[in-house]
């Protein structure tokens, strides 16, 4: 079958037009002239001892040693055929090529395939081999009137796994193709590594499932390479299946490194199926102890799948390990007792009574995947007020947090009543070695019911007057945000009476701005929205205190979110609200007579 007739620039030189034709073992050149030009030392360099030297990355231990080069000279010939055969393989480019020139120079070898297969397979050299001195080699090859056989063109392809060039690649396979040269099993596990560190990856998978699927046993250091490849490009799935299907045929000597790294990247990227996988094939066996930045990736990854059995796994882990425990891993442990399949709701209530025995009191911020979960049904508050009470039974500190988090449940619900059944009902979970108490109620509990107060139809301030005289009888230290959401009870219950009563919905608002002047006095401003609707609805009926709070704000714009890119906007209402009032007003005095009177 004659050679295709489209090759690759560099490649047209491999076979002149004007050459006869050699066989595929040639190993004579047919001229002097063609011998001269076939071995030409373009690159500088005697020794790989000489590039230790002259580089810094090097260890000084190696630049210290002495030289440990035999003689070439006083070699035979066939002796140095075996060293450059043997510098070929350790990919020792100079010593390659220094050896390849004595016996073209000194021993008047004329170029042959074996000196250039060994010059060739020297690039394999991570450090030193590149791809065009390939490409320089091949050219000289043809230059000197001999043709590359099979084995050179796998001397080429596994060059090219570890400096790639598809073109490169390409033009050899149609060289080979054009020559009925067969790709061996290891050339065809080069062009795959080749393409994997090109970012081919589908053509690499092609490659080797082909591979796999004709029977060709592909050897461990190229699924290593597939996995650690697909894994640091964020295929883990694919990945996976690789080591999947090695660990399913009985692989036993699958390396610790590609263990780890299967489950680092996994757990990273939250794969569940993957780092499931690698956690009960290494941690659960032994094989392996990751550190805690590596379990806390797979007990997010565990607490996203609602896979409750993996997350105590990695607790248990953790925990024999002597780990100290922060909020978030309780909290990723609770939402994956919630996100099972059905949710385990009494085990996610026992995690908060957990906390506070490792000194870890739960916040709001633990409990938000069961406000999420309880919040849409009465029936699941219900559900979890009577489990807390069985774990108080059983002499579980029940925290405010989880009370709290049933009260929040029924504001989100805006019912005030069973918001404040469930207020009542705290001071019967203090602990049992404390004795009777009050209540053990904090600030949250009364910023969630004044919430409450305000959202209830109608507004309640007279609950929430209660409610504040209560937090001071207990000694309840208020926050800005008690006082933000005291402000808006009164503005919404104002609003309310306004049409029906005006004298009391004018004495709602005067309570509302007496509330924010005290909080003024304190060194605090309400949030921004807050401000507003106060500002407003102070002009709405022509209070001119509405300029006081304007005043105020402009003066502490700092303090005050969003106020300085949204300020102005605020005055503009106002000042359209009250002229609007002050035009109702006229209206008024004009349609009683009072200015024909005057």
């Amino acid at each position: 079958m004659s050679a295709p007739s489209v090759m690759h620039y560099w490649y047209r030189t491999l076979i002149p037009p004007s050459a006869p034709s050699q066989r595929h073992n040639s190993t004579r050149a047919k001229s002097p002239a063609a011998r001269k030009q076939a071995i030409k030392l373009l690159h500088g360099g005697t020794r790989d001892s000489d590039y230790a030297n002259r580089n810094p990355r090097v260890s000084w231990q190696k630049r210290l040693l002495p030289d440990p080069k035999a003689d070439y000279n006083t070699d035979t010939t066939r002796t140095l055929y075996d060293r450059l055969e043997v510098t070929a393989l350790e990919g020792r480019c100079v010593d390659t090529r220094e050896i390849a020139e004595i016996l073209v120079r000194e021993r008047k070898e004329r170029p042959n395939l074996d000196l250039y297969y060994a010059l060739i397979l020297s690039n394999t050299s991570a450090d030193h081999g590149a791809a065009w001195r390939v490409a320089e080699y091949l050219a000289e090859l043809a230059a000197a009137g001999l043709e590359a056989d099979s084995k050179i063109c796998h001397a080429v392809l596994k060059v090219l796994a570890v400096h790639v060039d598809h073109l490169m690649r390409t033009g050899i396979l149609e060289y080979m193709k054009g020559r009925w040269f067969e790709v061996t099993s290891k050339g065809k596990q080069d062009i795959a590594a080749s393409m994997l560190r090109e970012g081919s990856f589908e053509q690499a998978l092609e490659v080797l499932d082909e591979m796999q699927g004709g029977g060709t046993e592909v050897e461990p250091w190229l699924l290593d390479l597939f996995v650690y490849t697909l894994c640091e490009a964020g295929e883990v799935d694919e990945a996976h299946t690789i080591l999947q299907a090695r660990h399913d045929s009985g692989e036993e000597d699958v390396s610790k490194n590609v263990w780890a790294y299967m489950l680092d990247k996994a757990s990273a990227e939250c794969e569940y199926e993957a780092a499931v996988f690698a956690w009960k094939n290494t941690v659960n066996l032994g094989f392996l102890n990751p550190p805690s930045g590596i379990c806390l990736n797979v007990l997010t990854t565990a607490s996203r799948a609602g896979d409750p059995a993996l997350a105590t796994d990695v607790f248990t882990h953790l925990s024999k390990r002597g780990e100290t425990f922060t909020h978030l891993h309780y909290q990723l442990l609770l939402d994956a007792y919630l996100g099972a399949d059905p949710p385990d709701l009494k085990r996610a209530l026992t995690i908060l009574t957990l906390m506070p025995q490792e000194n870890l009191p739960p916040t709001a911020w633990q409990t938000r995947s069961l406000f999420t979960y309880l919040k849409t049904d009465p029936a699941l508050i219900e559900s979890a007020l009577q489990m807390l009470r069985e774990l108080h039974a059983a002499n579980k500190p029940v925290p405010i947090a989880a009370l709290n988090l049933l009260i929040e449940c029924h504001v989100s619900r805006k019912d005030l009543q069973a918001a404040l059944t469930v207020y009542k009902l705290i001071h019967t979970f203090a602990p049992i070695a404390e004795g009777p108490k009050p209540t053990f109620a904090d600030i949250e509990t009364f910023n969630l019911l004044l919430r409450v107060c305000r959202t209830a139809k109608p507004p309640d301030e007279r609950q929430a007057s209660f409610l504040v005289s209560e937090l001071l009888a207990l000694r309840v230290k208020p926050t800005a945000l008690t006082y933000d959401r005291l402000i808006l009870v009164f503005l919404a219950s104002g609003a309310h009476h306004l049409p029906l009563n005006k004298a009391e919905g004018l004495r709602l608002l005067d309570y509302a701005y007496r509330h924010w002047n005290d909080m003024v006095e304190l060194g605090w401003m309400p949030r921004f929205g807050t401000l507003e609707k106060l500002a407003l609805d102070l002009g709405k009926v022509g209070d001119g205190r509405c300029w006081d709070v304007l005043q105020t704000c402009e003066e502490r714009g700092k303090d005050i979110e969003g106020w300085a890119a949204k300020g102005a906007w605020v005055k503009r209402g106002v000042e359209k609200v009250w002229a609007e009032q002050q035009a109702r007003t006229s209206a008024e005095y004009e349609g009683a007579g009072v200015l024909a009177a005057e």
